[in-house]
């Protein structure tokens, strides 16, 4: 579908006619950027009509329905890293959730602090460069940047290199922070802790349930599902969710701390933070504009445990929309010129089982079989008496055989041959080639090869050494027991890639535009706004109004 045509549905959807020019928003004196994981624009074209809360708020500001991680690698700590840097992964540096080291012959996490012999010390030091609220920081004196998330990954990879706080949740403690992220001094540390306390009293008193009532609509969802190796209730609340509940002591559970993440109670708690710290840091009344990073987290553990075609996501969506409602109606009530950006890391597509019902290309992948199939191949093909193929993504697999380069390059070529056999793949692309595939600046995301978009996710020490393109509609792994992933995303297709870009301010003119901008837009767009030179990035500024952009 072309993607005019997509922007006059969700146009109509709104009941907004689209407009081309419209007044320049204010300075803000508080940007809040929110992404939502794991929303793709096929989720939000999908329950578009039902949003009555935050998400029909910032729907009717500036609104891109289909916007672009143009990468291939779309996960959690790439594409949160593109964000506010306006830099695509392989200008970030984080390529990938974790990557294997030949260095070393591990696997680093995206946000392990290098060099601590903590193995939970969290950081931007692989990120290789700075984010917004480094440039507002740097250029405004009394300028402040926080980040809060559910998750280390996206709050770090948000609040860049300079901080002024950086929270995540932990199971079981509740907000938390490291020294390698931000201060850790009395002011950052002490909100959390008293919040945390208050949090958990409040919930042991009267514990909360994890999932609110169920609409007519979502409860028509309900029926059973086979995903791999397990079944499904269908029901609401989610079968493990509700034996939690029933727990007497299920605050003090494993069980509680794991079905929490899967919840819409966890995206209302990130944001009960969040205003926490907009309240006790005076965000937006400051001398200068404020940045506040917020990643919601509960889409995605949702979309992994259940697929995002059930009744589990549609409860999520108008949770989701109530929380965003009472976030953004606070932010309007502060006083101060705010503006509000919301996007998404990444997309993702439903379960393939239930995928293929209305999608025959739809397909399972077992990705661990996958590439113990693909190691037997290889070594017998070169007679080699180990794996030589390692990687826990089967989209990138790294040769390691040593410094022998006539030995690599017969793996190389053994398992280039034996991948191009296999049905299950699309494409596959040799590191060389993914390095030559250089992308001119700011072509549009809709005209990008596969091998480009592998390109915008290469680090040259960080990277594989086979890029692997899979079948559209692939779900990776095979869930074998509850609480299994069951879908998944990363892949280099559209239904990966495409997420809701929205900016919204107080009085702002509603537009839908069908222009595919993409996620590094964001940054250079909000710099402009306040006023704050942009450093060399691979994205542009967005036009939201009255030439602020300067062209």
């Amino acid at each position: 579908m072309r993607s005019s045509t997509i922007a006059a549905g969700f146009a109509a959807l709104l009941g907004l006619a689209p407009a081309l020019a419209a007044p320049p928003p204010e300075k803000p004196k508080l940007i809040v950027a929110i992404s939502v994981d794991q929303f793709s624009s096929e989720l939000y074209r999908r329950y578009l009509s039902s949003y009555t809360g935050g998400l029909k708020t910032l729907s009717s500001g500036v609104a891109f329905p289909v916007g672009y991680q143009s990468h291939a690698a779309t996960e959690t700590c790439p594409g949160h890293s593109t964000i506010l840097s306006g830099m695509h992964p392989e200008h970030t540096g984080i390529i990938a959730n974790s990557w294997f080291d030949a260095k070393t012959g591990s696997n680093i996490y995206c946000v392990q602090a290098p060099g601590s012999s903590d193995p939970n010390a969290r950081g931007p030091q692989n990120m290789h460069v700075t984010t917004l609220g480094d440039w507002v920081k740097a250029a405004e004196p009394g300028a402040r940047s926080f980040a809060v998330s559910g998750k280390d990954r996206a709050a770090i990879t948000m609040a860049g290199k300079h901080a002024d706080g950086v929270y995540w949740w932990v199971d079981g403690e509740g907000f938390t922070t490291s020294h390698f992220a931000g201060p850790v001094t009395p002011a950052v540390t002490q909100p959390a802790a008293t919040f945390d306390r208050s949090l958990f009293a409040r919930w042991k008193a009267s514990p909360p349930p994890l999932y609110p009532a169920v609409s007519a609509t979502c409860a028509a969802m309900e029926k059973p599902v086979h995903f791999g190796k397990i079944d499904i209730s269908g029901h609401v609340p989610p079968d493990l969710a509700a034996r939690a509940e029933q727990n007497p002591q299920f605050l003090m559970t494993t069980d509680f701390q794991d079905n929490l993440r899967a919840s819409p109670l966890f995206d209302a708690t990130i944001v009960d933070f969040a205003e926490q710290v907009i309240a006790q840091q005076h965000l937006g009344h400051g001398p200068a504009t404020d940045v506040l990073a917020v990643s919601l987290s509960a889409n995605d553990y949702i979309g992994h445990r259940y697929g995002n075609g059930g009744p589990e996501m549609c409860v999520q969506q108008a949770g989701l929309d109530a929380t965003l409602g009472r976030f953004v109606g606070d932010l309007e009530r502060l006083g101060v010129p705010v503006m509000v950006v919301l996007t998404a890391d990444h997309g993702a597509t439903d379960a393939a089982e239930r995928e293929h019902e209305h999608d025959p290309k739809a397909s399972r992948l077992d990705s661990a079989a996958f590439v113990s199939r693909l190691n037997k191949a290889v070594m017998q093909q070169t007679g080699l008496s180990y794996e030589p193929i390692v990687g826990d993504d089967p989209q990138q697999l790294t040769i390691n055989v040593g410094p022998d380069a006539a030995l690599r390059a017969q793996v190389q070529d053994a398992t280039i041959a034996w991948l191009k056999q296999q049905p299950e793949v699309h494409a596959v692309y040799t590191r060389a080639e993914v390095e030559a595939a250089t992308v001119p600046p700011h072509t549009p995301p809709t005209e990008l090869s596969f091998v480009q978009r592998f390109h915008e996710s290469y680090d040259r020490d960080r990277s594989g050494d086979i890029a692997v393109a899979y079948g559209e509609r692939t779900s990776f792994g095979l869930p074998r027991g509850p609480g299994d992933v069951v879908a998944g995303h990363g892949s280099p297709w559209d239904h990966d890639r495409q997420v809701p870009i929205l900016f919204w301010w107080p009085g702002v003119d509603a537009q839908t535009r069908a222009t595919p901008i993409e996620t590094v837009d964001i940054a250079p767009t909000l710099a402009a706004l306040a006023g704050v030179k942009t450093p060399a990035v691979d994205g542009q500024c967005v036009d939201l109004g009255g030439d602020m952009c300067g062209k």
